[in-house]
């Protein structure tokens, strides 16, 4: 696929009204008489994987692709591969794609990894003489030892994942395209393969890319695709698109469960010495309850009404210091009977969450929730350091409801985002990691040995 006209030179992808229908029967031999039929009657119905698309990519953007499940991300991405063929509408390329789409697509299963990596070489149009010299990289990277002279049917999922991307990686395309494949693999693999991308992504690469990791859409990505029932429902800057869609799936979270409910885990009512405090004045900050309005939601059964952060002194927060004392003091008013959680993530500039706490313990300790009845208000007072390097940082505020034994599910009754910001000064000697916790170094002379 070819562009027409020198105008899209800088476009590495182009969709135009692009649709793609099945049809769906609801038993196998309506399919065999729908297409023997003389008057050609029809026995399926039509549905619409991808509905009247139509984005520009531009070479070396970062574009992630987010959406539930059934959105239509991979029908996307297998049509822009040339995978798919679509049903109507225009999808043009420019450059050579390597795509990482299904687990093992594209491998001879009978052949070994080693005759897999230059028959993918071929494919994509390399000699065996240019596929030599990329051997070692490949090779090196995928790390599977011995299995890269097995048929590759003896592999894992992790190691399909492994060779698959170290060959796509390694070939130099101009487009890369993942969908999920990552996920199989360890910590160290994705680690890996990001860092990869990155230098990919450095050399002008264009990279699309499949998750539900909203985290790395947020750091990762230049742009976002939000896609819903097939349509284009959302595209933009990655952190503004990413956002959108986390308010969407808690609203859709709290509007399917609320009706549940939600039990204590304990009788046991949440006790501190902190609520019976007589120096601590529980207020209500309507300048709080201003600047967060578009950044909250929630079944408002509980709310935060006033969030104080305080610095090692006892004053409030201006410019932290690198490892400062902080307390945030959270303002909790109870709208309706409910037992909750309330918990505070720190935010780097990225959006990406680095370090947080919580008042039930990883275990899901039943003294921890906080119960409280209609009117009911609460000081939830929570003492950290911040042991991170200069620069600006936001804070997050839950308040949610368990819905299951494991924590694996949640009702938010109050979930505010930005809820304060603020700088920590840079930190000399200048700091490298985004987080620092002193290690126990020890430094042993042994000697000279000439």
């Amino acid at each position: 696929m070819e562009f027409e006209d020198s105008i899209f030179m800088e476009t590495a992808i182009k969709i135009d009204n692009l649709t793609k229908i099945y049809k769906i029967f609801d038993n196998p031999i309506d399919r065999l008489k729908e297409s023997l039929h003389p008057f050609h009657k029809r026995y399926s119905r039509d549905f619409y994987a991808l509905t009247d698309l139509s984005f520009t990519i531009e070479k070396g953007e970062t574009i992630g692709i987010i959406g539930k499940n059934g959105a239509g991300k991979s029908t996307l991405l297998k049509i822009i591969t040339g995978v798919l063929a679509p049903t109507s509408g225009k999808v043009e390329v420019q450059g050579r794609i390597a795509s990482l789409l299904e687990l093992g697509a594209g491998f001879n299963p009978e052949m070994t990894g080693l005759e897999n990596i230059y028959l993918n070489g071929t494919v994509l149009g390399y000699s065996h003489e240019e596929m030599d010299r990329r051997l070692p990289d490949i090779v090196k990277f995928a790390d599977i030892g011995d299995f890269i002279n097995q048929p590759v049917k003896m592999y894992s999922s992790g190691m399909f994942a492994r060779l698959a991307f170290a060959v796509n990686a390694y070939v130099e395309p101009d487009i890369l395209i993942v969908d999920e494949a990552l996920s199989v693999g360890d910590v160290a693999f994705q680690t890996k393969c990001i860092t990869r991308m990155r230098h990919m992504i450095e050399a002008g690469v264009t990279v699309l890319f499949v998750t539900h990791d909203i985290g790395v859409v947020k750091s990762f990505c230049s742009r976002c695709l939000y896609l819903e029932h097939g349509k284009l429902k959302m595209q933009g800057a990655a952190e503004q698109v990413a956002d959108a869609y986390l308010r969407e799936m808690r609203d859709e979270m709290n509007a399917a469960n609320d009706k549940l409910g939600c039990t204590l885990q304990s009788k046991e009512s949440y006790e501190r010495k902190l609520t019976q405090d007589t120096r601590l004045n529980f207020r209500e900050d309507d300048e709080f309850a201003s600047k967060v309005a578009q950044f909250r939601q929630g079944t408002g059964k509980a709310r935060v009404m006033a969030l104080d952060v305080l610095d090692s002194s006892g004053e409030n927060l201006i410019l932290a210091q690198f490892n400062e004392r902080i307390r945030l003091r959270i303002h909790l008013r109870f709208f309706a009977d409910a037992a909750v959680g309330v918990g505070y993530h720190i935010r780097d500039d990225k959006n990406e969450e680095i370090i947080g706490g919580y008042t039930t313990t990883p275990s899901g300790d039943a003294t921890k929730w906080v119960e409280g009845k209609a009117g009911d208000c609460y000081i939830i007072e929570f003492t950290t350091r911040l042991p991170l390097v200069g620069g600006r940082y936001n804070i997050s505020l839950v308040v949610s409801s368990p819905l299951d034994d494991e924590g694996n599910a949640a009702l938010f009754s109050d979930f505010v985002e930005n809820a304060f910001i603020f700088t920590i000064e840079h930190h000399k000697p200048r700091l490298w990691d985004k987080v620092y916790i002193p290690a126990e170094a020890r430094v042993a002379y042994l000697g000279n040995k000439e």
